[in-house]
């Protein structure tokens, strides 16, 4: 699987979205982005150069793959070729989509227990 460039990181700010947004704005002179609707889930999106940063007012699941825990996106040369290359080591990963475009998302967890999701690359020009 090739991967093409690190896209957002997330954290979850369970309670304390408007505080957290209020923090990234004033000590970082960020402004929130255009976010996607997440049926559901609360957040807010912060741009920084080519990568994005993830707040996300959700309840933790605590535990396995958690899309709503704390985890970093990387972009992928091709999405199709990932998932199939998951399925034949046999990596357990949990599969949505979001928004009006219906993006693919793919979440794994490392040996180390993080949470990692993977994303097509829109940008990605082989």
């Amino acid at each position: 699987m090739k991967v093409t460039r690190v896209m957002h990181a997330s954290s979850n700010v369970v309670g304390s979205l408007e505080d957290t947004v209020r923090f990234y704005s004033s000590v970082f002179g960020m402004e929130p982005t255009e976010r996607p609707d997440v049926p559901g889930v609360r957040g807010s999106w912060f741009q920084a150069a080519d990568a994005q940063i993830h707040l996300v007012d959700a309840p933790m699941q605590g535990s396995g793959i958690d899309p709503t825990g704390p985890h970093f996106c990387l972009g992928i040369a091709d999405l199709n070729e990932a998932i199939a290359e998951l399925e034949a080591k046999n990596i357990e990963y949990v599969r949505a989509t979001q928004g009006p475009k219906e993006i693919v998302q793919i979440w794994v967890v490392d040996p180390a227990g993080n949470t990692i999701e993977l994303q097509q690359d829109p940008d990605y020009k082989p």
